[in-house]
C-alpha cells in the first residue's frame, strides 16, 4: 500500500473515513449474514429442522474457531496500525508473519484433538439424542478443516486495503452458498454437505490470504523467511492484545453451550429447534454493528499511534451514534414483524408459533448491544488489553451467565430469551463509565505532554 494511502487515515475528514470503511467491512459481514441466513434455510427447508439444530449444537466450536482467527487478526492489525502510523515497516511485516505462526499452530492442535473427541464434545454441547447424529456429522467436518479458517480481513484492513478485505469475506462466503445449495438441496448429501461447503470456503479465504500477504504485486508488507521465527515480544502483544476477542469468543461458546443445556431441559428439541432459527437471525441482523467497530479500529489505531486524539474522539463518537442508531432500527423491526422474519427460515408450525416470542426479547438488546462490544474494541484498538478483557470476559462471566441462569431458573423459556437484553444494559453502564475514565485519563496526559514542549 502507498504511503499516502495510509496518511489518509490522519487526514481525510473521519466522517467519509468512516462511512467508507464501516460500509465496505459492514457489506462484507451482511454477505455473511445472507449466507447464514440461506444455509440455515437450507438444512431447515432441505432436511428438517433437527439438522439446522445439530448445526446450531456445534455453533460453539465455529465461534471458539472464530476466536482463534480472532486473536491474530485483532492482536495484529493492532500491531500493524500502529507499527504504520510510525512508518515501522519491518515490524508490521514481522507481526504479519508471527499472526501465521501463531494461528497455524493452534489451528493443527485443534483439528487433531475435536475430530478424536468429537462423540463427548457433541454430548458437552447440549445435543439431544435425536440431534446428535447430525451434529457429529457436521461437527467432525469442521474440525478437519480448523486449518482453514483463518481471520486476516482484519489486519488486510489495517493495511488500508478495504476491497481487498471485503473480497475475502464475500468470495468466499458466495462459493459457500452456492456449494450449500449443491450439497444438500441438488445432490442431498446431508448435513455433512454443510459442513464440507463451509470447510472449502473458508480454504478459499486462506488462499487469498496467503496471496495478499506473499504473492501480490506492490504489497506494504516484505515478508521474509527469517520473520517467521518466534518474536517473543510481537507474540505476548499480539496475544494480550487480542486475547480479550479470544476469551469473548470462547465465553461466548461457553453461554451457548449453558443456553443449549438449559433449552434441552426446559425444552427438548422443540425449543433447540426455536433456538437455532431465532439465534441465527438475530446473530445475522447484527452484523451490521460488527462492521461499524471493524471499520472505526483502523482509525482509533492510527491516529493514537499519531497522537491524534481528536480524532480518535470524534471517530470513537460518530461510530457510538451508528450503532446505536442501527440497533433501534433493527429492533423495531424485531418487533413489529417477527413471524415473518421466522418464516423466512422455516415452515415447521411448532417454530413459527414460538419463535415471535423468543425473537420479541432478543430484539430489546438491539439499541444497547453494540456499544459494550464498541467500547472493547476501542481499548483493543489503542493497546489497552486490561481494559478490553475486563469489559468483555467479565461482562460474560460476571454478567451474561449469572444472569442466563437466573432468568432461566425464576421464569423458563422466557427468562433464556430475555437474559440478553438484561446483560447487555448492565454492560451499556459499565462500557460508559469506563470509556468516560480513560478518555479523562488521556486527555490529561495529552495536556501535559503539550505543557512540558
Amino acid at each position: 500500500m502507498s504511503a499516502s494511502r495510509v496518511e489518509r487515515l490522519s487526514t481525510e475528514k473521519i466522517g467519509k473515513l468512516l462511512l467508507e470503511m464501516s460500509s465496505q467491512t459492514t457489506f462484507s459481514l451482511l454477505v455473511y449474514a445472507a449466507y447464514s441466513i440461506i444455509n440455515t434455510y437450507f438444512l431447515s427447508v432441505g432436511i428438517n429442522s433437527l439438522a439446522a439444530a445439530g448445526a446450531s449444537i456445534i455453533s460453539p466450536v465455529l465461534i471458539a474457531l472464530g476466536g482463534v482467527a480472532t486473536i491474530v487478526g485483532v492482536g495484529g492489525a493492532s500491531l500493524v496500525s500502529r507499527a504504520l502510523g510510525e512508518n515501522n515497516v519491518e515490524k508490521a511485516s514481522r507481526t504479519v508473519a508471527n499472526t501465521f505462526l501463531i494461528f497455524w499452530t493452534v489451528a493443527v492442535t485443534i483439528t487433531v484433538f475435536g475430530t478424536l473427541l468429537i462423540k463427548p464434545i457433541v454430548v458437552l454441547l447440549g445435543a439431544t439424542e435425536t440431534i446428535a447424529p447430525y451434529a457429529i456429522t457436521y461437527g467432525r467436518i469442521i474440525f478437519l478443516g480448523a486449518i482453514t479458517s483463518t481471520g486476516y480481513s482484519t489486519i488486510i484492513r489495517a493495511d488500508g486495503n478495504i476491497r481487498f478485505s471485503t473480497a475475502i469475506w464475500v468470495i468466499p462466503v458466495v462459493a459457500n452458498t452456492v456449494l450449500a445449495w449443491l450439497f444438500i438441496m441438488v445432490l442431498r448429501t446431508g448435513v455433512g454437505g454443510a459442513a464440507w461447503a463451509t470447510v472449502i470456503g473458508q480454504a478459499i479465504s486462506a488462499g487469498m490470504s496467503v496471496y495478499f500477504f506473499f504473492f501480490r504485486k506492490h504489497r506494504s508488507y516484505r515478508i521474509k523467511v527469517a520473520y517467521f521465527k518466534p518474536d517473543k515480544s510481537i507474540i505476548g502483544e499480539v496475544l494480550m492484545i487480542g486475547l480479550p476477542s479470544f476469551l469473548k469468543s470462547l465465553s461466548a461458546s461457553l453461554v451457548v453451550i449453558v443456553t443449549n443445556n438449559l433449552l434441552r431441559l426446559l425444552g427438548g428439541d422443540s425449543a433447540l429447534g426455536v433456538f437455532a432459527i431465532v439465534n441465527r437471525l438475530y446473530a445475522s441482523l447484527s452484523m451490521p454493528q460488527t462492521g461499524i467497530v471493524q471499520g472505526m479500529q483502523p482509525l482509533v489505531g492510527y491516529n493514537f499511534g499519531q497522537k491524534r486524539f481528536d480524532r480518535v474522539r470524534k471517530t470513537l463518537t460518530l461510530s457510538l451514534g451508528a450503532t446505536v442508531g442501527y440497533g433501534l432500527l433493527v429492533g423495531g423491526v424485531c418487533l413489529l414483524i417477527p413471524a415473518t422474519l421466522i418464516t423466512v427460515l422455516s415452515q415447521e408450525s411448532a417454530i413459527i408459533t414460538e419463535g415471535p416470542i423468543a425473537l420479541r426479547w432478543l430484539a430489546l438488546s438491539y439499541p444497547l448491544s453494540g456499544v459494550a462490544m464498541l467500547v472493547a474494541a476501542y481499548f483493543q484498538s489503542v493497546g489497552k488489553a486490561p481494559e478490553a478483557l475486563g469489559l468483555t470476559l467479565g461482562g460474560i462471566l460476571l454478567v451474561k451467565l449469572p444472569v442466563l441462569l437466573l432468568a432461566s431458573r425464576w421464569f423458563a423459556l422466557t427468562g433464556i430469551w430475555a437474559s440478553e437484553a438484561v446483560s447487555e444494559l448492565i454492560l451499556c453502564v459499565v462500557a460508559w463509565v469506563m470509556l468516560r475514565n480513560h478518555q479523562g485519563k488521556v486527555q490529561g496526559e495529552w495536556v501535559g505532554e503539550q505543557a512540558s514542549s
